[in-house]
């Protein structure tokens, strides 16, 4: 088959489609492409994934919207794409007459728009100021950073780009590190090391900034949960059920008595918030990559061993860094787990726009006095409530936690409200 051949069969058959960086919520504007699944020249199905992406606020894969072959990726690993941005190029095989008979009209224009690009980054190479080296904003943010100036950096990517790797080299060169710094390292044994926050701690940043800008209320109280431990065992012979879970149930079970707990609150709508009845629960896990918060959705149709399976899904997600969007969005009110690590009381932070977040510390053998007044080993939890005052009074909060805690000290008391 001659050139020309294959020209008229690529471009008759086959479209060249840009695949566009999707919507991923959250109003979330970039991802940083932690990794490629796809190299040019592979084939792809539709819904195969085709990189693993993370933002502030989740680390997730984005699937091919065709079926074809690779045609082009527009960014490497560790560059930062806008949501909208051209992510790829795919290859796509037309399935009718139609389809194959647009082709020539849509590579001319195809073409007509390359020959533009590359036109407009020669003018910008040749006569552009030298401030304006070609360089994604988070190398550019990185360079920042680091202090090191783009103009004195000559690009390896394409057209003179500069890439992440570029930077890493200058600040590996010694010819680069001045030398007031080396006659510092020579004289001292100790050394600083600046970290780059991880998209993960980004995300926890930007969140808790927001937090500590809304009024707080707190609430500290004492459970008694022997009789709860009790019943848990007797869980066990079925199930290993967790305190957590059992917890999560009866809080949701509380939250029935008073929704306004379970409501969000938008900063844009002063004198207003919004009360669900979904009570979607979120659950503050430590993962490999930081502090994850994920959903289980409606807790309150929920038996007590389906919330243990979801618990158990999101943990095992959290620890494989795959968390979707769909189980880190949607929270309507927080539970914090502390107590697995340790720490008795907490001054846990909202995380809005929910209206109620409870600290849970960790479980402890304790002596206390009994109705006669006798000293008798007790199982001991303490909870921290951070609420939005904005939003919720202290005696709304009170009440709530007297009847949780009823739940909690009482087990059996919950029997009659399950589902």
């Amino acid at each position: 088959m001659n050139i020309y051949s294959r020209f008229l069969s690529r471009y008759y058959f086959g479209t060249v489609k840009i695949f566009k960086l999707p919507d991923l919520g959250e109003k979330i504007k970039e991802a940083t492409i932690k990794k490629w699944h796809v190299k040019i020249g592979d084939r792809v199905n539709e819904f195969d994934p085709v990189a693993d992406v993370s933002t502030d606020k989740m680390f997730t894969q984005i699937p091919s919207n065709y079926t074809g072959k690779i045609h082009k990726l527009f960014h490497q690993e560790d560059e930062t794409c806008l949501v909208g941005g051209d992510f790829l190029e795919i290859e796509v095989e037309s399935d009718t007459q139609e389809s194959a008979s647009s082709q020539p009209q849509h590579h001319q224009v195809k073409q007509e728009d390359t020959k533009q690009q590359e036109i407009h980054q020669t003018i910008q190479t040749n006569n552009t100021p030298s401030n304006h080296k070609l360089a994604t904003p988070a190398v550019r943010h990185l360079a920042k950073q680091k202090g090191i100036d783009l103009n004195k950096i000559q690009g390896s990517g394409q057209d003179g780009r500069i890439l992440k790797t570029d930077l890493e080299k200058q600040v590996q060169s010694p010819k680069e590190q001045p030398q007031s710094s080396t006659k510092i390292n020579i004289k001292s044994e100790s050394t600083s090391t600046v970290i780059k926050m991880s998209d993960f701690q980004k995300g926890m940043q930007k969140s808790m900034t927001e937090a500590n800008s809304i009024p707080h209320l707190y609430l500290k109280e004492e459970v008694d949960l022997t009789e709860l431990a009790q019943m848990r065992e007797q869980l066990k012979k079925e199930k290993n059920i967790t305190f957590m879970t059992l917890l999560i149930k009866s809080f949701s079970l509380a939250l029935t008595k008073y929704p306004i707990l379970n409501s969000t609150y938008d900063t844009t709508k002063q004198f207003e918030y919004t009360q669900h009845s979904s009570h979607n629960v979120s659950v503050a896990l430590d993962s490999p990559k930081g502090l994850v918060v994920p959903n289980i959705k409606n807790v309150q149709n929920l038996s007590i061993s389906q919330i243990q399976d979801e618990l158990n899904r999101l943990r095992t997600l959290g620890e494989k860094g795959q968390l979707s969007f769909n189980e880190l969005s949607g929270g309507t009110i927080c539970l914090s787990n502390i107590g697995t690590i340790g720490g008795t009381y907490t001054g846990p932070l909202i995380l809005a726009p929910q209206v109620c977040i409870v600290g849970i510390g960790r479980l402890m053998t304790v002596p206390r006095y009994d109705a006669k007044m006798n000293i008798v080993p007790r199982k001991i939890m303490n909870l921290s409530f951070g609420c939005d005052h904005r939003v919720i009074d202290g005696a709304t909060v009170a009440r709530f936690n007297n009847v949780w805690k009823t739940y909690l000290e009482n087990p059996t008391s919950m029997f009659i409200h399950l589902k």
